[in-house]
């Protein structure tokens, strides 16, 4: 069985290949360069490049995917991460058709009771996706997943770690469900080529109502940490992110989202009987032996890019039901008028040219790839003009997804010409106002 991680770098992925790689063909996907071991096959690619997908998938039966994008990786991000997950699922999910892969498994987040988060909300989008492709998908929903270097759980432990006493929230009387890692990969394993599996939805949980204020509970007992919890009567997410991004030893932009999904109740159901015997460990208290007690005192990882590469997603409303190539004339169409000609957008053949009113030289331009020109999608190479740097890097594209229920315009390893900070506050700033401008515009197409 011939199967391809993406995200096999990541917490689940490093369990799942250290326990598996010896039984199954595993190519793996990380940015970086690693060297092969033996079966396990290490491959460089970058999930916002479907040109650099779509080769590494050639050949397999079964493509996990378990990313999730809450950490941005350029320097400048405009956007939010739901658009961001939406942009990479629908990346991998083409080039998994184009291939002929068998099954698509998904590690995403259970469905809450009532109310829901973004973070968990964007999870589900991402399962459409996957579905929509018409390729076999088994979706995989858990909570927070327990063991050591597990990102949610390292939190939970630096904060009891950390602090002399906690502060309870109205949220940590929310449910919530916790598995452990070891549980989680069995189950994975379990559905790799299983037709039982294909076209399911399995909720991978240990049959164990808690909530948050138990799970700080039992932790700090494990862990010796505070003996003093004190509950309150309000729920001030604000503040929970600061001390949990200072205490937890984490970014601030991985909280935010994880914070507001506390607030959701998760639902406790019964361990699925076609699990049943792959689980485990049945209590947390029960996952909390299997930690080690030492403390890890972890800093910040400070973020360094290559240069001041720029990403900007946007989620553009089309009630008229565009297709992308409608989406991308109208664009430029509007913008000069929406400027009042200070820009002018020229064509020439497949050339886009981006210029400034009296001003000889283009800003910018862009060179449309024929090799992109379906109704899904339009993409432009930025190939030269005065605003950027680099002639090879950057592209603009416009795009349906999930079975054209989104449209998104995404700009991608933009490097701009002018000093980082003018151009974070001129140029940057300018092309958020003018995309969301453009939305409006698309709102009131007639």
């Amino acid at each position: 069985m011939r199967v391809t991680i993406a995200g096999a770098s990541g917490f689940v992925g490093r369990n799942f290949i250290n326990h598996y790689k010896n039984d199954l063909k595993i190519r793996a996907l990380s940015r970086s360069d690693r060297e092969d071991e033996g079966e396990l096959k290490w491959r460089s690619a970058d999930l916002f490049s479907y040109q650099s997908v779509s080769p590494v998938l050639e050949g397999t039966d079964v493509a996990i995917y378990l990313v999730h994008s809450m950490l941005p990786n350029s320097r400048l991000f405009q956007g939010d991460f739901q658009d961001t997950d939406l942009f990479l699922a629908d990346n991998f999910a083409r080039a998994c058709k184009r291939h002929g892969v068998k099954q698509i498994i998904y590690l995403g987040g259970l469905d809450p009771e009532k109310s829901s988060s973004q973070h968990l909300e964007s999870r589900k989008e991402v399962e459409e996706v996957f579905r929509a492709t018409g390729i076999a998908t088994t979706v995989l929903r858990a909570g927070m997943v327990v063991g050591k270097g597990g990102s949610s759980f390292e939190i939970l432990k630096n904060l009891v770690l950390n602090l002399p006493m906690m502060i309870l929230p109205q949220w940590t009387k929310s449910n919530t469900q916790a598995i452990y890692i070891e549980d989680l990969i069995r189950v994975l394993k379990y559905c790799i080529g299983n037709e039982k599996a294909f076209n399911k939805t399995i909720n991978v949980v240990n049959g164990e109502s808690i909530t948050y204020k138990e799970l700080i509970e039992v932790a700090s007992e494990r862990f010796k940490g505070p003996k003093l919890l004190i509950p309150v009567p309000i729920n001030y997410t604000s503040f929970s992110k600061l001390w949990v991004t200072l205490f937890g030893q984490t970014d601030y932009e991985l909280v935010s989202p994880l914070i507001d999904s506390l607030t959701c109740d998760l639902p406790s159901p019964k361990i699925p009987e076609e699990i049943d015997s792959l689980i485990k460990f049945r209590t947390f208290k029960e996952m909390l032996l299997e930690i080690p007690l030492e403390r890890e005192r972890k800093k910040k990882s400070s973020k360094k890019f290559e240069s001041n590469t720029v990403r900007s997603i946007q989620r553009l409303p089309n009630p008229k039901g565009l297709n992308v190539h409608e989406v991308s004339e109208a664009y430029s169409f509007w913008l000069p008028r929406h400027m009042k000609n200070l820009i002018q957008v020229k064509g020439n053949g497949d050339f886009l040219y981006f210029k400034l009113l009296f001003l000889p030289w283009p800003l910018l331009t862009l060179h449309r790839q024929k090799d992109s020109e379906d109704l899904n999608r339009v993409k432009f190479h930025v190939v030269g003009g005065i605003l950027t740097k680099t002639k090879d890097t950057g592209w603009l594209e416009f795009r349906k997804v999930c079975g054209d229920q989104f449209t998104l315009a995404s700009i991608n390893n933009f490097v701009p010409s002018l000093p980082w900070y003018i151009y974070k506050y001129t140029q940057a700033f300018v092309h958020l106002r003018v995309m969301h401008a453009f939305g409006r515009y698309l709102n009131r197409l007639k």
